[in-house]
């Protein structure tokens, strides 16, 4: 492998002869460091493998093939997030930029929408991971194929917004999202979901009157959503929410949960309701699950 290296290097170094006949050979050393590269990775050695795609990617800026360098930007981040994801992270911003200016927007809002996903298992915070989301879906909104990723970075936006405390912001995105949901015969089934998410949020700002104008708007945009078993909930919850009554919030809570598994997002923002009606100081829950909310 260390051989492969130091022959493509030799390549582009080039010799007398080598600027006779025209300079440096990109495009034989760019195929030379590829071989090693898929080599190192063959061996697991991720620094090795990135650093022989990063000479691919000089060879293909030299040799004058934008997309090359792009994809071998995209190569040597998919190696390095083994690794680094900071490091994976420059590489494929690199390709990002490749890829926005060659107008390839699906390819730089999946790249984006890549980022945002490695950082949101690192858990790292909220906004950074909000932000790359929402790069994402501006990408993917310049590109009619990418309508699908569209709605899977807003829903995510609107999902860190909120833990960002934009709750108005999330509220917006997922009554948006519904709304597009109702006007595609596919997708009318998501629609409930993210009307009852809104809904959610509407409880945790503590404003029964909210949640109630909301509650007629989606019954006026879905006439199927009131006989849902997301809307029946959004509706008994809101009662039991206006009246004071914390038995009945958390019995419609468990109610609906042993069929329908509410995630820990749901369930942070339901704690932060139910604190409204008790006067509780955690407003997250802290774990997430059910026994939070009892």
């Amino acid at each position: 492998m260390a051989d492969l290296m130091k022959q493509a290097e030799g390549k582009l170094q080039g010799g007398f002869m080598s600027k006779l006949f025209g300079g440096p050979k990109y495009d034989e050393a760019q195929d030379v460091f590829q071989q090693a590269a898929n080599q190192f990775k063959l061996a697991k050695e991720w620094d090795q493998a990135a650093e022989a795609f990063d000479r691919c990617a000089y060879c293909a800026l030299k040799a004058g093939s934008q997309n090359d360098e792009s994809n071998f930007y995209t190569e040597a981040g998919n190696v390095l997030k083994k690794i680094s994801t900071q490091r994976a992270v420059e590489r494929y911003e690199k390709a990002i930029v490749l890829h926005g200016n060659a107008g390839k927007f699906q390819q730089a809002g999946k790249l984006l929408m890549t980022i945002a996903e490695l950082y949101e298992a690192e858990s790292l915070q909220t906004t950074q991971v909000k932000d790359y989301y929402k790069r994402a879906a501006e990408m993917f909104e310049l590109d009619e194929h990418g309508k699908s990723n569209l709605t899977k970075c807003n829903l995510k936006v609107a999902e860190f917004a909120a833990r960002d405390g934009e709750l108005q912001e999330a509220i917006r995105i997922f009554e948006t999202e519904g709304e597009k949901a109702l006007g595609n015969n596919l997708l009318q089934f998501n629609a409930k979901d993210r009307f009852l998410n809104a809904g959610i949020l509407h409880l945790a700002e503590g404003d029964s009157v909210s949640v109630n104008l909301a509650l007629e708007k989606y019954r006026s945009l879905d006439p199927r959503f009131a006989s849902s078993r997301e809307g029946e909930l959004i509706s008994n919850l809101a009662l039991a929410f206006e009246g004071g009554d914390v038995d009945m919030f958390t019995d419609k809570l468990f109610e609906y949960d042993s069929v329908t598994k509410l995630d820990a997002w749901k369930t942070d923002f339901l704690v932060k309701a139910k604190d409204h009606m008790t006067g509780g100081s955690d407003p997250l829950g802290g774990g997430g699950g059910m026994a939070d909310l009892t």
